[in-house]
């Protein structure tokens, strides 16, 4: 499924930078989108399809939520980045709601190894999204479709070498229209709205829709789907949630000179 959607959506934006006349991009270029591509697309959320099939989709959509705080952690790790001492609060709170959902003894009982890979998958897009803005992409309709492409490679071969079974019966009239809505909203216009924002406003900026998902994707999963809704489910959501929004809202953080990862200006011109 994951494998599909990229790579129709990804063919789908490279057919229109042709139609445009964009020009083709460089071998560097396709190297860079390629790696961003298979981290943000083929790893992180790859593996959070995967672990969609054993976790409750708000549940799920908390590990995205969480981004922000890896984030934080990548960019002081990187670029010694220290945050606020309001930022930092925010950091430890996040930080302490997820500990609070997913202990042994919340009551989620949470299968293990689906927990794990998801809360993975926000480390990774974390990850992915810092390395993305060292790169300058040129087109950015181009630079997503590159990326989308890359992954739908990696993850259809990922779908043929463990021999997932595929046949016509699972395209009912439901899967096509959520895949037709995936490849859509989530992918030409979401996707492709959250590189815009990464390359224009701060990182910390452009993941504010992190605390948002989790509150809609609770309520349409409790409503429309009877997942199970716990106080502690509520209570822990709202500590991760409350935990980035106090991020979100704290000044920014001092970047001192002489960062370990290489400056975006530096990256962009070995890349042209």
């Amino acid at each position: 499924m994951a494998g599909i959607r990229f790579a129709i959506a990804g063919t789908l934006l490279w057919t229109w930078c042709r139609a445009r006349g964009v020009a083709l991009p460089s071998a560097a270029q396709w190297g860079a989108a390629a790696l961003t591509g298979i981290i943000l697309l083929a790893v992180s959320n790859g593996l959070f399809a995967w672990s969609e099939q054993y976790l409750p989709s708000g549940v799920g959509s908390l590990f995205f939520a969480l981004s922000p705080l890896w984030m934080a952690v990548f960019a002081f790790a990187f670029e010694r980045e220290r945050p606020s001492r309001v930022g930092a609060a925010g950091l430890a709170l996040g930080l302490a709601g997820m500990v609070y959902l997913y202990s042994p003894s919340g009551g989620q009982h949470l299968p293990t190894w689906p927990l794990v890979v998801g809360l993975s998958t926000s480390v990774t897009w974390a990850f992915g999204s810092i390395l993305h803005r060292g790169f300058r992409s040129g087109d950015l309709v181009q630079a997503s479709s590159m990326q989308m492409l890359a992954a739908g490679a990696v993850l259809l071969a990922a779908a043929v070498v463990t021999r997932e079974p595929l046949s016509l019966a699972v395209f009912t009239p439901t899967a096509l229209g959520a895949l037709a809505y995936l490849i859509v909203f989530g992918s030409i216009v979401g996707f492709s709205a959250f590189l815009w924002l990464m390359n224009h406003v701060p990182t910390t900026l452009a993941s504010t829709y992190s605390y948002v998902n989790p509150i809609v994707a609770l309520s349409i999963g409790i409503g429309a789907l009877d997942e199970p809704f716990s106080w502690r489910l509520a209570l822990g959501a709202g500590i991760i949630t409350a935990g980035v929004a106090v991020m979100m809202l704290a000044p920014p953080a001092k970047r001192p000179v002489g960062g370990c990862l290489p400056s975006r200006t530096a990256t962009s011109s070995r890349l042209k």
